[in-house]
């Protein structure tokens, strides 16, 4: 019975998340549809609009079988990372057949083909990429111009819009999936998700305000507590950025503002919102080194429950499966620096958003069960 992986954020769940599903469901039959998630912090640096715990949930309710979490030092990070630890993942279960992802392009063929041609450059993209950073412009684009000048003929949209760099770089990271892209429909990339967030801050008013000045304020106090040679240790930072950030922390009001006043040409409003995220929960640049991923269980039905027996029974996962970080922290210290970051990232979280710290941390709370379905 083959099972599909998804990737994605539910960051809130709405229409484009249903249609996906729906659509992984025709892919596989009677087999299960497996999500993995970004958890309380997404991939542009925001917190999350509601916790990882509600959003698994949702997923759930929404048709998903299974949802496990992407580490935060993947889910907060350029579309390399992100890919390459939500692939490991779904392929570290040993058990999951398909990937099914949008794109703008909806081409898989055409997709395949530059993923292929970027894999074989890629030393040679990188190095000259880092050389262009000397003109002042941003590491994205002079990826972005260096491929062109080396994949002949190929479409700008495909190195521009952002589900077309996301489902290159799923392809470039799969070994043993078979992948199967869908073209997105209607809205532009994150405008579903936008309009949704839009409607929530109506639902909450004052709820993100909040959050966010929260988060100012531990970026804040963070950020003058460190100094430049810390700071620069962060992954996404260096010289130039940590300078930047010592300058201008206080002369910012609001994160906005503070990002406004960092962002160059050189460096990107995302790549300053990673950073930001990265500095309050201390990602530096030595956090993968020796560090094992792993599957953390966030939110079941049956057939999801189901399929992780199958898989134990089997014993046919690479990576370790994770419910009970009481039980498996101390018994996986291969895994512990990364999911000691998403302790950590669920705790920040919970000060955002004034919830009880007892209550909600990782070491309370446990899996979603739904059986109703």
């Amino acid at each position: 019975m083959a099972s599909v992986g998804i990737i994605a954020e539910f960051n809130p769940f709405h229409e484009g998340h249903k249609y996906l599903i729906s659509k992984a469901k025709e892919s596989c039959s009677d087999g299960a549809v497996v999500a993995v998630m970004s958890g309380n912090f997404t991939q542009r640096g925001t917190p999350a609009a509601f916790d990882k715990w509600h959003r698994a949930e949702c997923a759930v309710k929404g048709g998903v079988n299974l949802v496990v979490e992407l580490p935060v030092v993947f889910a907060c990070n350029s579309a390399e990372f992100f890919a390459k630890g939500a692939v490991d993942i779904l392929e570290g279960f040993g058990g999951i057949d398909k990937i099914i992802f949008g794109s703008e392009s909806g081409n898989l063929d055409e997709l395949t083909f530059v993923a292929e041609q970027i894999n074989r450059y890629d030393r040679i993209i990188k190095y000259e990429a880092m050389n262009s950073l000397k003109e002042g412009i941003s590491y994205p684009k002079a990826r972005e111009l260096v491929i062109k000048k080396y994949i002949e003929d190929i479409d700008s949209c495909l190195m521009s819009e952002p589900n077309n760099i996301l489902a290159i770089e799923y392809l470039r990271k799969i070994r043993n999936l078979e992948p199967i892209t869908i073209k997105r429909q209607g809205l532009s990339h994150h405008v579903s998700g936008t309009e949704e967030r839009r409607k929530l801050e109506k639902l909450y008013p004052g709820r993100y305000e909040s959050i966010e000045q929260n988060y100012y304020n531990l970026v804040a106090c963070k950020v003058l507590e460190s100094n430049v040679a810390w700071l620069e240790n962060i992954f996404l930072s260096d010289s130039g950025l940590s300078g930047r950030l010592k300058r201008y922390i206080r002369y910012s009001s609001d994160v906005n503002d503070l990002i406004e006043k960092i962002k160059t040409k050189g460096y990107t409003r995302t790549r300053v919102s990673r950073l930001l995220t990265q500095i309050l929960l201390g990602i530096d640049k030595d956090i993968l080194n020796g560090a094992n991923n792993y599957i953390r269980i966030l939110a079941f039905d049956r057939k999801g429950a189901g399929f992780i027996k199958e898989i134990k029974r089997k014993a046919s996962n690479i990576l370790p499966i994770i419910t009970n970080i009481n039980k498996e922290l101390d018994c996986l210290p291969e895994v512990a620096s990364l999911l000691e970051k998403d302790i950590m990232a669920s705790d920040v979280y919970n000060l955002l958003t004034m919830n009880d710290l007892y209550s909600c941390s990782d070491y309370i709370k446990k899996p979603f069960k739904d059986y109703d379905v």
